[in-house]
């Protein structure tokens, strides 16, 4: 970059740097190979249809919120049971009363609704049944 007679940074050697970092910010979010985590690493989330890393960062944030979001609602399953007057579990998930919206019963990644079986007391995810 050039200096000017002061000792200070000409205009268009900061705009030529600027341009630099824009298109090396522009490679890296488009998929390009410069990352630390690399496409098939088992950090992403495998079943994510994005291409890029950035994306498929992005799903498996969403898909570690499921999995969080399943451990809460069987942790209020246990409670409900220990707490309630029978030991039978409740019918339906709104039964709990977390106090939450109808979104929280539902995969951030699909927005499939988890499937509840009342007799045994379980809840799983149809988009991650895994977890």
């Amino acid at each position: 970059m050039r200096l000017n007679r002061r000792g200070n940074w000409t205009l268009i050697g900061l705009l030529v740097v600027a341009a630099i970092v824009v298109g090396a910010v522009a490679y890296y979010y488009a998929g390009g190979s410069v990352g630390t985590v690399k496409q098939d690493s088992p950090l992403l989330d495998q079943g994510s249809s994005k291409q890029t890393v950035v994306g498929k960062s992005i799903d498996t944030g969403k898909a570690e919120v499921c999995r969080q979001q399943l451990d809460q609602i069987r942790k209020a399953i246990e409670t409900y049971k220990a707490t309630g007057v029978s030991d039978q579990n409740p019918a339906s998930l709104q039964d709990l009363q977390l106090g939450v919206s109808n979104t929280f019963f539902q995969c951030p990644v699909s927005g499939q609704p988890y499937t509840y079986d009342p007799a045994a007391g379980t809840v799983t995810c149809p988009t991650h049944p895994d977890k």
